[in-house]
């Protein structure tokens, strides 16, 4: 009969920690900064969340990868993230948790909730990101004013923010205009696989005068490229995205931007016109 292999002591350290719900900042100070990634994993996937806020509130580090560690959406672990960030801060000093603000916010692939979103407006001092990653959150049925606050609120600081396949609609990018307008220090934007109207489009680059420093912009073709199956026009795209550049530079010198359909349905690829332009495998 062969014996299991007992368990490391750093395994054992995670479980004591895990199942400790007093568990504090005041503890987690003292904790290697090697063991964080790995217990707030743990923490995450088993829902542990007072583990959780705590960590979160004495995070050393300037990432916080959430998005990419929340496998299935739930509403309450999400609340303790953003209520110890909030706790991080507040806080007085930080013994290593770096003393800089929280640079970059990583939620993608996410099921939100209103609720969810809601939270974004009353984070205090959440507003100072840099990095706003949301990639794969589905908006469109959403009301996006608490997103408008965030972005509002950090209009001096924000320099990438990814909205890539959250299925925004024309009524919910017109509430993020005006504070697009702001974030002066924007230099990466991604808009591809939302649906957004030729005039909601050309509304938005109209707004971007002032945004100097963008260096790549990646926008989702106007929905007038697809016929009435879903399917790209060849002409309307190249048509309508040549009209939108066009009329951006009469406004600014755009340099590295580009406009892309959704995946096509038949080849699995996206036509995207703008620096290096390339048409899907069935138009080739």
């Amino acid at each position: 009969m062969s014996a299991q292999t007992p368990p490391t002591l750093l395994k054992l350290a995670r479980q004591a920690l895990l199942r400790d719900e007093t568990l504090d900042m005041s503890a987690l100070d003292k904790l290697p900064m090697e063991l964080f990634p790995v217990l707030f994993k743990e923490a995450l996937i088993g829902r542990h969340t007072a583990t959780v806020k705590a960590m979160v509130a004495a995070w050393p580090f300037p990432c916080l990868p959430v998005g990419a560690l929340m496998k299935t959406p739930d509403l309450e672990t999400f609340q303790a993230v953003l209520a110890g960030v909030d706790m991080w801060l507040q806080r007085k000093f930080h013994p290593r948790c770096l003393m800089t603000p929280l640079e970059t916010l990583s939620v993608t692939h996410y099921q939100i909730s209103q609720s969810d979103l809601n939270c974004f407006s009353w984070c205090q001092k959440l507003f100072q990101l840099k990095h706003l990653d949301m990639k794969g959150v589905i908006l469109f049925d959403l009301d996006l004013i608490p997103l408008q606050v965030l972005l509002e609120n950090v209009a001096d600081t924000l320099q990438s923010l990814d909205l890539k396949g959250c299925r925004m609609k024309d009524s919910q990018l017109t509430v993020l205009i005006p504070v697009l307008s702001k974030c002066s220090q924007l230099s990466k934007v991604s808009f591809y696989d939302n649906e957004f109207s030729m005039s909601i489009l050309m509304d938005f680059l109209q707004h971007t005068a002032n945004l100097s420093k963008m260096n790549v912009e990646q926008y989702s073709a106007p929905l007038e490229c697809y016929d009435e199956l879903g399917y790209v026009s060849i002409e309307r795209f190249v048509q309508l995205c040549a009209e939108q550049i066009d009329r951006l530079r009469a406004i600014r010198q755009p340099k590295n931007i580009s406009f892309a359909t959704h995946i096509c349905p038949r080849c699995g690829e996206r036509c995207v016109y703008g620096l290096g332009t390339r048409l899907c495998r069935c138009w080739r």
